[in-house]
């Protein structure tokens, strides 16, 4: 119960800052991940709108909120989107370390959640339109514990003249 209590208030918390999003953000979300392990072959889609008529570059991050039950150091995901072609879909593979040599964990947090994120990529949608992300684990695990959310961050990327 006081474990249940501590996660409520740092979700709360989390959409707190959320909320105070930076001006450059177009896009932030979470999915959830069951309690039971986020299957192999489970994926998560995450469906973002462009509306910018000449579409700017976008910077993607990808944001993974961890338990302490979280049983190794790294976490590998695939990412697919198909924002550069709405026909085309490109996969990255990312690693994410979610704890230093020594076990400790880096993200920030208390408790017994911990949240990371990492960049990905630059992209620049060719158009306005709906694209869609899609995340899977790159575990062998075909249930991997430990895990309460993943994230998708959008920021518009600023260029120097």
């Amino acid at each position: 119960m006081k474990s249940l209590l501590r996660n409520s208030l740092f979700c709360l918390f989390a959409a707190c800052l959320a909320a105070c999003n930076n001006e450059n953000t177009v896009y932030h979300s979470y999915q959830s991940l069951p309690n039971e392990g986020w299957g192999k072959s489970d994926t998560l889609s995450f469906l973002i709108p462009v509306t910018d008529s000449l579409p700017t570059v976008f910077r993607l991050f990808a944001e993974v909120r961890n338990r302490t039950d979280y049983p190794y150091h790294d976490l590998h995901l695939f990412i697919s989107q198909n924002m550069l072609d709405s026909t085309v879909w490109h996969t990255d593979t990312i690693a994410i370390s979610l704890a230093d040599s020594t076990g400790r964990w880096t993200g920030k947090g208390w408790g017994s959640v911990y949240q990371t994120e990492t960049f990905v990529k630059s992209v620049r949608p060719l158009h306005p339109g709906n694209y869609t992300i899609k995340v899977t684990s790159g575990m062998k695990d075909e249930k991997l514990q430990g895990m309460n959310d993943i994230g998708i961050r959008i920021e518009k990327q600023h260029i120097e003249n």
